[in-house]
Order: structure tokens, then sequence, then C-alpha cells
């Protein structure tokens, strides 16, 4: 009926016979965009608004996530649609170019619609993961990314299905032949979805983990972990982009059950100048017995039998106190007794094998802290203690000497040279 009224109004008017079946054409495109048009301002100002009034009333928060996704209005379009799809079969049935034009462009919207909609749904369903406890083990992202990528190579088979009037059957059945130039051209895009998804199923990385990777010089805190792509951003504020399928290559260093231990290590030496190691005497024992630190302990040392304060012990075979050993046993009682040390993990204070500087002092001990600020100013704290400490034991750090220390060195016989010289 609205064919015949367009083609009367052509007819009386006259005009010339090439322009009317385009023009035909166009105002029956016309009248089917106007009847969608109409159904758009119903679907958005009345049945939308419906919907929303009815979820603001719920206390749930699925419903809200669905409007924020727009969920709903992607299901009112495609809604939309099939209307018009099933009003052109009525409207134009007689006139098979223009019904058959106007459902190719129906169905190819209809086809881009229901993908949008299943990439609607696969947000709001990682908004609800995201939401829940599960996430910071077991991120999604990969996963909905995988999905929404066969969603849109189904969606071009759809499309191609709809242009070319095949079925989609015969797209997917002669994808075989497609194989190995599907693999050449997109090898980077399948193996970071490879990697994507081993990552993601034995939770090697996860967004907020610190990680280093040596071979791309990056370290620092995991911000975004996609398909393809892993993006830190390293102590330096600078932002490195990985692909994920190198992660499977390349080594790489997860720092998550250290700041999950409740614990970060200390490990540092000082290293003590040979020449300052030496037996206690009687003087030194009776000062360092008024240091509450190890009073128990040289009280024990000194009750032992085998144990001797003389200067001929040597001679005797008898063991001797030192001034090393004794500092390392004020090491252990002093981190044990350090508040900010944690107690329950290891704590070692060792003697390394003696090197050409000296002999190093190994400490390894936790804090009680991960976080980095803080762990940092607790290690400073301890070392400022300790270093300051070895006078009182008669030990020196070993430094390497300087052009102070040779000018030092130098001095007195330049004093010696210069009085000689007055004579």
């Amino acid at each position: 009926m609205i064919i015949d009224t367009l083609r009367n109004l052509l007819t009386a008017n006259n005009p010339i016979d090439l322009l009317n079946e385009p023009i035909l054409y166009i105002g029956a495109l016309i009248t089917l965009i106007l009847i969608g048009y109409f159904f758009h301002l119903i679907g958005k100002f009345i049945v939308l608004n419906l919907i929303k009034k009815i979820i603001s009333k719920t206390e749930t928060r699925l419903d809200d996530l669905l409007i924020e996704h727009s969920v709903i209005s992607a299901f009112i379009q495609l809604g939309i649609f099939s209307i018009l799809h099933s009003i052109n079969s009525k409207l134009f049935i007689e006139e098979a170019g223009i019904h058959n034009l106007n459902q190719t462009l129906i169905l190819l919207i209809i086809v881009f619609s229901s993908v949008y909609i299943i990439e609607t749904l696969l947000n709001c369903g990682l908004a609800i993961w995201n939401s829940s406890s599960v996430s910071t083990k077991f991120p999604g992202k990969s996963f909905i990314q995988a999905l929404k990528l066969v969603s849109y190579f189904l969606g071009i088979i759809f499309v191609l299905s709809v242009l070319l009037g095949k079925s989609p059957i015969f797209f997917i059945s002669g994808l075989g032949a497609l194989t190995a130039v599907l693999l050449l051209v997109f090898k980077d895009t399948i193996l970071g979805l490879v990697s994507g998804i081993q990552v993601s199923a034995n939770n090697s990385i996860n967004i907020g983990d610190w990680i280093e990777i040596p071979e791309h010089n990056t370290n620092g805190t995991v911000k975004d972990l996609s398909l393809t792509t892993l993006k830190v951003e390293n102590w330096n504020q600078t932002i490195s982009s990985i692909p994920m399928h190198m992660l499977m290559t390349n080594s790489f260093k997860n720092w998550r059950n250290m700041s999950h231990s409740g614990g970060r290590r200390i490990k540092r030496s000082i290293i003590i100048d040979n020449n300052s190691i030496n037996f206690l005497n009687e003087n030194s024992i009776n000062t360092l017995k008024h240091v509450p630190l190890i009073k128990r302990y040289l009280e024990e040392k000194l009750n032992d039998p085998e144990i001797s304060t003389h200067n001929n012990s040597i001679e005797t075979g008898q063991r001797r106190l030192t001034n090393i050993g004794t500092f390392r046993a004020y090491c252990v009682e002093y981190l044990k007794s350090h508040s900010e040390v944690n107690s329950d993990m290891t704590l070692i204070v060792r003697q390394l094998e003696p090197t050409e500087s000296g002999i190093p002092l190994e400490i390894w001990a936790y804090s009680n802290t991960t976080e980095w600020l803080e762990y940092e100013r607790i290690q400073s704290d301890i070392f400022d203690h300790l270093f300051s400490t070895l006078c009182a034991f008669g030990l020196r750090a070993y430094q390497k000497p300087n052009g102070l220390d040779l000018i030092h060195l130098s001095e007195p016989k330049l004093k010696v040279k210069s009085s000689e010289n007055k004579d």
C-alpha cells in the first residue's frame, strides 16, 4: 500500500523514468527509518524509564549493573530491529527488490546488535566478578576478552552470511583451508591469547602484584592485565607494556608471596676489618658486662670452664672470647628484642668467608611489615645502630683508603721533614 502510494505520487508528477526506481527505494527506506525512530522513542523514554524506576526500588546491586553497562538498552534496540524486520515483511513483501534490500540492512543491524548485547553482558559479568573477593586471585579480564574475540569472530561470519546469502556453516566449514593463513596473520594475538589464559589459570600474576622482569628492565606494580598485554607501573613512574606471550618465554619474579607473608627479608653484611679482630681482655669483659643485651651471654661463657680470660690461653689450648663473636651475639639479641623485627621468621647473624676486604658479618632477619618505605626505615635504623656499636667491641668496619686517608698517612712524614729542615 505504501509502495503504491509512492508510485502514484511519482507518476502524477511525471518525473524522469530513470529516477523513479531509486526514489522509490529511498522513500521506502526513509519510511522504515521513521517507523524505527518512533519505536526507538517509545523504547527509550517509556520502556527504559519504566524499567529504571523498577530497578531503583530493588535492593540488589546486580540489576543496577544491567543499567550501568547498557544491557537493557541493548535488548530494547534488538527488539526494535526485530519489529522492523517483521514490519518490512508485511509492508514491502510485494516489492521483492525493496524488501530484500531492507531485510539485508535490518539483518546486518540485528547481527551487530546481537554482538553488542554479548559484549554488554560480558562487561556486566566482569564487573560482577571484579566485585567479588575471588577476582584478586583469578582476574577474569583475559577470559572476558577471549569470549569477546569469539563473539566478534562469529559476528563476522554472520555478516558475511547475510551479505553473500550463504549459510554460516558454509563459512565455518571453509575455515580449515584458511587455518595456516590465520595462524600466520594472527600469530601474536593467538600467542597472547594462550599466554593470557595460562597466566590467569595458573594465577601467576594479579593486578596489584609487584613483579620484576629483567629482560624488559621492568620493576613495579601490575596495573592492567589484558588478553595480549601486561601493563606495569615502574617505580620511576614509567609504564611498561609487555606482550603476554613474553611471560611464557622469559623469567619474571613475583613478590606477591612476600607481601602476604607479613615480613620482608633484611639481608645485608657488615664487613669487619681483620686488623680490629682480637680477644677480649678482662677490662673489655667488665665493660661489656654492663650491656643488658649480652650480660647473660657473657655470664654463661665465663662460667664455662673451657673458656679462659688469661693471655696464656693459647699456650694451654683453652678457648677465649673474641670481640667479633661477642658482637655477633649482641646482634642476635638486639634483633630479637627489636619491636619492628618479625621474631617468628628466620633470624641469623652469620660470619661469611673472609675476603680481601675483611670478614663479612651477614645479618639475615625479617621486618614485621612489607610496606616499602617502612621496610627501608627499619633496615636503616638497625644498621645505624650496629655500625655505631662496633667501636664498643673494639671493631672497625672496613673501608677502602681514599685520598683523605693517604693525606693523613703522609702528614707525620711531612712534619718530620719540615723539622729536619729547620735544624
